[in-house]
């Protein structure tokens, strides 16, 4: 019952850097604000704080006055439907915040905004895992500097996650902590949230009256001269609820109201919904020449949001209404619409579809390859264990032997050369066991090397493997992103696959992978966690990877994370060997 961008508070501070820089976020930003203005000349009437922060805007290096310029531009494609561009603009930003060594309050306190904002797009367009993980990632950064106003956002959007799945008692609790937090701070647009939420969780239980109660509650927590998105959004809430208590004249209203506000200022997509609403309440009371006025409207505007999912929406939701009145002719020109754009979507979807499986079977041959592998590893310790044997039975001969030759000495010559003869044949026998071993540990020393081969083959198959799995799921989400949220048939599909992928991408590959280290270099985690026993898990997985002579990139690709993290994670792991600068840790770690 609200729109994403009731989740996103501006945090003003000041991030210090040693060297000025041109911030990429802030290059994407100025790129992606440029080309909706182009495409979309519409979207200038409500932009002027922009263009005068961008002309008047000079340093590029300042930290502070790029990042209050790209969260306002993100903010502005937010509320224009643009969520992919924004995402692309806070996600770098999110990137060079992370990358500071030492982080400073309202460094957190921004990192704890970008986490958030990212969780409400993963949310808003269905990637609820995503979502949660953002979520927590905020609450951990406002933990660190007792960030209450972030605590009460977190709860909020946390809560609505529990919305969309149903679990309402859990999502009353959340919001209900969020509003003790916003009246104690006063923070009404975060008020708005909280009680709109809580309207919204009584209209799935079927009780308006309720509803009702909280969204007017909702409503009065804004500025009715400011805050022009909100505002509608609760009108049309508010509409709704009347529309569902038979009140339509008064539902009507609040629609009417809402669309104009939305016309102002260009809200397309929620005045796309707006359109819809105020036709169905002329349906219902019988005004159909009104109701095809609103229907005309929603296809003229459908066509500048090149949003395929909202044009599937309307041409179905239109074609339907003109076979209802009997306009057969538009119904069936907008029915061939809605089934050529649903078929090329349904196209894209099979090829993701076929990319899925490839994947899902490349994962089964590795399977099995793994267990041709296990086998051969315990061949190999049945054939050590019968050496041990051999080696074992030799020496006990050995002894008996050199005993006969001491009582051979108390024998006669005869006896004496006798036994002369069989510890000639004794040695003799030594050498050549002696050459069996060395023949063996040459071979063993061998299999070794074939091992570290075939272990360092895997690992980097690993990284073609995460890196394949990783741009899919990237290229679904972005695809995701485009789509309608109400677009549930399809965005189910792409979710799935995105599960699947995950499922393949944080199973237990690492797991087997780790197994046969230990099975190949048996005493190196023994013998590192001995020498250094500060080492984190995590510090160690690093040692293993580069062990083997892997890459930063490659390690960063197998372990799921950026290359910046795996660098730092690499230089703080020199620090913990205390190796000097010119030392080789790969060399270093050899000796493990």
């Amino acid at each position: 019952m609200r729109s994403i961008i009731c989740l996103l508070i501006l945090v003003h501070g000041t991030i210090v850097f040693a060297t000025p820089v041109s911030y990429s976020f802030l290059k994407k930003a100025r790129s992606h604000y440029k080309n909706e203005i182009e495409k979309s000349p519409e979207f200038t009437k409500d932009n002027a704080a922009i263009d005068s922060a961008l002309n008047t805007f000079s340093d590029s290096s300042d930290f502070r006055k790029a990042y209050n310029i790209s969260w306002q531009i993100s903010l502005f494609l937010l509320e224009h439907g643009r969520h992919a561009l924004a995402l692309d603009i806070f996600n770098d930003i999110r990137q060079i915040l992370e990358a500071k060594a030492h982080k400073s309050n309202e460094d957190l306190k921004k990192i704890s905004s970008v986490y958030n904002v990212i969780g409400a797009i993963y949310e808003e367009t269905g990637l609820w895992n995503d979502a949660l993980s953002m979520y927590m990632n905020s609450l951990q950064a406002c933990d660190k500097t007792d960030n209450e106003a972030g605590k009460a956002k977190v709860y909020n959007n946390i809560g609505k996650l529990y919305f969309n799945r149903n679990v309402f008692d859990k999502a009353e609790s959340l919001f209900n902590k969020a509003i003790i937090i916003n009246k104690k701070l006063d923070i009404r647009p975060e008020l708005f949230n909280n009680y709109n939420n809580i309207a919204g969780i009584y209209h799935l239980r079927h009780n308006p009256n309720k509803a009702l109660e909280y969204a007017l509650i909702a409503l009065n927590q804004l500025d009715i001269n400011r805050d022009f998105y909100n505002v509608s959004i609760a009108y049309s809430n508010i509409g709704n609820l009347y529309q569902d208590l038979g009140n339509k004249t008064v539902a009507l209203s609040y629609y009417e109201e809402a669309a104009k506000i939305q016309e102002r200022n260009s809200f397309q997509v929620a005045l796309l919904r707006s359109y819809i609403s105020i036709s169905s309440l002329y349906q219902e009371i019988n005004k159909l020449d009104s109701a095809t006025s609103y229907i005309n409207k929603s296809l003229k505007l459908v066509k500048n949001l090149r949003n395929p999912s909202q044009n599937l929406f309307i041409y179905k939701t239109a074609a339907r209404y003109f076979n209802m009145i009997g306009n057969y002719k538009s119904a069936n020109d907008l029915y061939s619409r809605y089934i050529t754009l649903n078929d090329s979507l349904e196209t894209l979807n099979s090829i993701t579809k076929i990319e899925q499986i490839q994947a899902v079977n490349e994962v089964i041959n590795k399977e099995k390859d793994n267990k041709i592998l296990q086998q051969k590893i315990n061949l190999k310790d049945l054939a050590i264990q019968r050496q041990q044997i051999i080696l074992f039975a030799a020496a006990v001969i050995f002894l008996f032997v050199i005993s006969l030759l001491f009582n051979g000495i108390r024998n006669t010559r005869r006896e004496r050369k006798r036994n002369s003869l069989i510890m000639k044949q004794s040695d003799l026998l030594h050498q050549q066991e002696k050459q069996i071993l060395i023949d063996k540990e040459r071979n063993l020393t061998l299999e070794l090397d074939y091992k570290n081969r075939q272990l360092t083959s895997y690992a980097l198959h690993l990284v073609r493997n995460n890196e394949f799995v990783q741009k899919s799921t990237e290229e679904l989400k972005h695809l995701l992103l485009e789509l309608n949220p109400r677009d549930k048939e399809r965005s189910d599909r792409i979710k799935q696959m995105i599960s699947d992928l995950h499922q393949y991408s944080s199973g237990n590959v690492w797991e087997e992978f780790r197994l046969y280290f230990e099975e190949v270099h048996q005493s190196f985690d023994k013998n590192l966690s001995s020498a250094f026993p500060s080492l984190s898990p995590n510090d160690k997985k690093v040692c293993a990877l580069l062990k083997l002579g892997l890459s930063t990139k490659e390690i960063a690709s197998i372990t799921f994370r950026e290359l910046r993290s795996v660098e730092s994670a690499r230089n703080r792991l020199r620090k913990k060997l205390g190796l000097d600068p010119d030392v080789n840790i790969q060399i270093f770690l050899s000796q493990f």
